[in-house]
């Protein structure tokens, strides 16, 4: 075989050149403190750490959303607090109403604070959020939920709870229609029926010896007419004439007549009658002339029932403060009172949870980068010690290549 010169050369420079490839490969490993700097150079590895990665974003974007999904409830927390300060301290204002000392002008000034609480609590059901979503609209977010005074509100939302995805198979909810706050706070059923007995309108006690009990009256399918909920009337037996039925409506200052001369109640509970109230009303004993009977019909609205309560404040009926409406008006505010404590312990475990998920996320993604590195990063022992070597070939082929390209015929002529 044949040597020329150009073969000495082009394997003296292409072996030089691949030591130098080499070197300046371990030399890039050493500055990233990467091994695998390309697919090539370990398909495996670098196939797993890229799935491994893929894994670790999706964790971190989980993380990311439990952030959102605690601020967010956090922020359900406080509102919820703020109702439940409010319920309490509405609470507080109709045990003082019972006290037999307080006159109409004093019940006046406490039902002017209770408006003020009133509208305290129809802001907070109107909470929004940064972006100015409403926090009780369920879907509608963008919709005011509540709006209305003491004589009524009405409900705007949905029924919806948007969630939030914190896992791969964990939606969490990060709002509350306020359907589950606000107008759910009592079952439907009865025991939302008072019946009292008051007093003559002159103050006087009845004379007779009758006494009513209630019940809500259904309807032919069954169901209870919800509009005839958180309404009051006023009872009055006339003799021989019959009773007299009037309603009192928050917001109205006059009685509503409902009817006169009734020969008895029944025609209360006959949703064909133009009398109806939806309430079965019973009577046991003798009513004497001039007897008068409160009925509260409660809602499971909060706010029907605070409108209740205010009116009664404002204008107290035949049974009086003590006598009916504090016994109604705190059977109500407990009943919101304990569905404020079962919505705000659902928020309070959903926090726990949002703080589990996010320890957890912290390890996992702890222990995906601890493997990615096990996989990509370089040992800088090894790299080290190949890096001498390396630069000691790379010498050896320079030297080498010095030696051989100096030989020549020429030389000895």
């Amino acid at each position: 075989m044949r040597i020329s010169t150009n073969m000495i050369y082009d394997k003296g420079v292409g072996s030089m050149q691949r030591q130098w490839s080499d070197l300046l490969h371990t030399q890039q490993q050493l500055s990233t403190g990467r091994r695998v700097l390309t697919p090539a150079d370990d398909p495996i590895a670098a196939s797993r750490a890229l799935e491994i990665g893929q894994s670790q974003g999706v964790n971190t974007q989980f993380m990311t959303n439990t952030g959102y999904a605690e601020d967010r409830l956090k922020l359900l927390e406080n509102k919820l607090t703020g109702v439940d300060d409010t319920l309490q301290y509405i609470r507080e204002k109709t045990v003082a109403a019972g006290n037999g000392i307080y006159k109409e002008e004093d019940l006046g000034y406490l039902a002017t604070d209770l408006r003020a609480q009133f509208d305290s609590l129809l802001a907070l059901a109107n909470s929004q959020d940064g972006t100015g979503d409403y926090l009780f609209s369920g879907y509608r977010s963008n919709v005011q939920p509540f709006s209305g005074s003491v004589a009524g509100v009405s409900y705007a939302g949905d029924y919806g709870t948007q969630t939030i995805q914190v896992s791969a198979s964990r939606y969490m909810p990060v709002s509350l229609p306020g359907s589950d706050i606000f107008t759910a706070t009592r079952e439907v059923n009865d025991d939302l029926v008072a019946a009292l007995t008051g007093e003559h309108a002159d103050g006087t006690a009845n004379t007779g010896d009758a006494s009513l009990t209630g019940t809500l009256a259904p309807l032919a399918d069954g169901s209870i007419d919800m509009d005839k909920l958180g309404r009051r009337y006023e009872i009055v037996y006339n003799d021989p004439a019959g009773y007299d039925v009037y309603e009192y409506e928050p917001g109205n200052p006059d009685r509503v007549t409902i009817a006169t001369g009734l020969a008895d109640l029944t025609s209360l509970a006959d949703p064909t009658s133009p009398n109806y109230i939806g309430v079965n009303l019973a009577v046991s004993g003798t009513p004497g002339d001039g007897d008068r009977f409160e009925v509260f019909v409660s809602s499971n609205n909060m706010f029907d029932n605070l409108g209740l309560l205010i009116d009664s404040m404002e204008r107290p009926g035949p049974s009086g403060m003590a006598g009916g409406a504090v016994a109604v008006g705190l059977d109500n505010l407990d009943g919101a009172l304990e569905n404020i404590l079962k919505v705000r312990a659902q928020v309070g475990s959903q926090l726990t949870e949002t703080e589990s998920l996010q320890s957890l996320g912290s390890d996992l993604n702890l222990q995906y980068s601890e493997v990615i590195s096990g996989l990509m990063d370089v040992d800088y022992v090894d790299a080290i010690s190949r890096l001498a070597q390396q630069q000691t070939y790379l010498q050896a082929a320079q030297q080498s290549f010095m030696q051989v390209s100096n030989l020549s015929l020429f030389n000895y002529l």
